[in-house]
């Protein structure tokens, strides 16, 4: 019984053709004869790099890294799919080979005869196997991941490349609006916010002197996403004396990966926070509605670019911040 089970279990070989030469296996191969028995076998026993099943329980910090590859390749402008792949490795053929044909092919050529102790006529089969099951193979990457497979996805609001560079200061020991330098990383932020320093002045009784030369002509990159007291809120909170400010949700990751990010991107849903990435500070208020950001407005990470992300700052219960993204369509 067992050995039916096993019998009936193997894939199906596909006969070799009635009076087939497989003395010279690369004769055999190259001739139609061969080409079709061996589109035969890449039928019976098909190769798939990626299948849904394969993801049962990617966590937070598997996506967190794959969004973080993602969104480096958009930005240094290489192939998004190559670096999705060195992340999620696709399933390998010398695996579907050696459990699903090795074994059945062995047994149907010494049931014909041929003999094959050196291997050469079986390396030749799967060679021309793979070439054909790849062909057939119309997988990819995105294929592991569904709507619930999520990550921390952030925009924060500067355009410098490194995180350093965008921080914003405080003159005090302790964050305080009052006490914020005024700075273009600040003035640059306050726009995207829906502020102007002028607005931001007067409100915070801030009067200290710029540090460096502010753009004259900067004006509101859009109205309030936040309240003055929910920006008070987030500076007071900050609890850092260097800081940015970002949008954040958690996103599924085909949201991420289906997205444009040379063209302006709608937030759903999303928070804004107050995020200092150098030593893991976060606080967060939620917009008033959906938000569009485009690329001149600041750059995009995730939590994989951090050394603490948002959820490891503060323990997040992750199903509050659920969010999606995706490209604005613009109408002409």
């Amino acid at each position: 019984m067992a050995r039916q089970q096993e019998l009936l279990a193997m894939p199906l070989i596909p006969a070799f053709p009635e009076h087939a030469d497989l003395a010279d296996i690369d004769a055999f191969l190259a001739s139609d004869a061969g080409a079709d028995w061996i589109a035969k076998l890449a039928e019976a026993v098909p190769h798939t790099r990626y299948w849904r099943d394969r993801s049962d329980c990617w966590s937070l910090k598997q996506l967190n890294g794959l969004a973080a590859k993602i969104i480096d390749a958009y930005y240094e402008g290489r192939d998004v799919g190559c670096a999705m792949e060195a992340e999620f490795p696709p399933a390998k053929f010398g695996d579907t080979w050696y459990y699903e044909i090795a074994r059945p092919l062995r047994d149907q050529l010494d049931t014909a005869g041929i003999g094959d102790a050196d291997g050469e006529m079986r390396d030749a089969i799967r060679s021309a196997w793979e070439d054909a099951a790849a062909d057939r193979d119309d997988s990819g990457v995105a294929d592991l991941f569904a709507s619930h497979d999520r990550c921390e996805l952030l925009f924060r609001f500067s355009t410098e490349q490194w995180l350093d560079d965008s921080l914003i200061h405080s003159r005090k020991p302790w964050p305080e609006a009052l006490a914020l330098s005024v700075t273009r990383n600040l003035q640059f932020a306050l726009s995207n916010l829906g502020y102007t320093v002028t607005e931001f002045r007067k409100r915070s009784q801030n009067q200290h002197l710029a540090t460096e030369y502010l753009k004259r002509s900067a004006r509101r990159r859009r109205a309030p996403i936040v309240t003055w007291d929910q920006l008070n809120e987030l500076i007071d909170n900050a609890c850092s004396t260097s800081f940015l400010f970002c949008l954040y949700a958690i996103v599924p990751i085909p949201d991420l990966i289906g997205l444009d990010l040379s063209k302006p991107v709608t937030f759903e849903k999303c928070w804004v926070a107050s995020l200092d990435p150098i030593n893991g500070t976060f606080h967060d208020v939620e917009a008033n509605g959906p938000v569009t950001v485009g690329p001149e407005d600041g750059r995009f990470l995730s939590g994989g670019h951090l050394r603490w992300s948002p959820e490891n700052i503060c323990g997040l219960h992750t199903p509050y911040y659920h969010g999606s993204v995706r490209n604005m369509e613009v109408v002409t």
